[in-house]
């Protein structure tokens, strides 16, 4: 929120990097800290990258801040905060990153909460919109629709209330749009089963999760029993 005050009082330039898998705490934090002198970041380091930094000596860790393990900070609080020297804060550049998903720049970013059928379909318009924003043809345009629609008319009915993160992204062969939904729901027990062909938990007749994974070109899905799910999915812009 405008005006909020730093953590911890601390001055400068600050980045705090989360847990890769703590999408909720990493959205609660972009929302209310985010401001010119602090940036919030998943961490996108590598499991070798993560095992070596356990291993990095107290004399480096006091030379060179921007390297210092940070490895214990994410494993019992899900995030870190640490500052940055001037050449860090010039680059500005943010990354989205999933489990098994490549890393991609983000270009832009929303935020929208999402608790009943008007915010649903504000949340499916905002996804077309951005899709044709970024090149998507007018098919794939309505596809990403169709998959917001699909996947916020799940939060509603099982979670009641969520959030939908709407982003264009870039990697080096492509511009697109990454859509990260979440909920503190129940969870889902059994991620694969969710992803069968005609497996409904509902006994509705949507898409359903196998339905939105055929109309984007990635779909990750992190769930925990009785703390929520969080899906993402992303749609590249094809050149022709």
């Amino acid at each position: 929120m405008e005006g909020s005050p730093r953590p911890g009082g601390l001055s400068g330039s600050l980045l705090a990097v989360v847990a890769r898998e703590e999408l909720p705490k990493y959205t609660s934090l972009t929302r209310n800290f985010v401001s010119e002198t602090m940036e919030v970041v998943l961490d996108r380091r590598s499991g070798e990258r993560r095992r070596a930094d356990s291993r990095v000596t107290m004399e480096r860790r006091l030379t060179d801040r921007r390297h210092r393990d940070i490895t214990t900070d994410l494993q019992t609080s899900g995030w870190a905060l640490v500052r940055r020297d001037a050449e860090a804060a010039s680059d500005s550049t943010r990354w989205s990153l999933g489990p098994g998903m490549e890393p991609a720049r983000v270009r832009s970013e929303a935020l929208l909460p999402v608790a009943n059928e008007t915010d649903a379909l504000s949340a499916r318009d905002r996804g077309r919109e951005l899709a044709v924003s970024v090149g998507l043809s007018p098919t794939d345009s309505a596809s990403v629709a169709a998959a917001v629609s699909e996947l916020v008319r799940n939060l509603i009915a099982y979670a009641t209330r969520g959030e939908v993160i709407l982003r264009t992204i870039e990697n080096k062969r492509a511009r697109g749009i990454e859509v990260v939904v979440i909920d503190e729901g129940p969870g889902i027990a059994d991620i694969e089963q969710a992803l069968q062909e005609r497996f409904s938990t509902s006994g509705g007749l949507g898409l359903g999760l196998p339905g939105v994974r055929r109309l984007m070109d990635e779909l990750q899905i992190a769930s925990r029993l009785g703390r929520g799910t969080t899906v993402a999915i992303r749609k590249w812009r094809r050149d022709r």
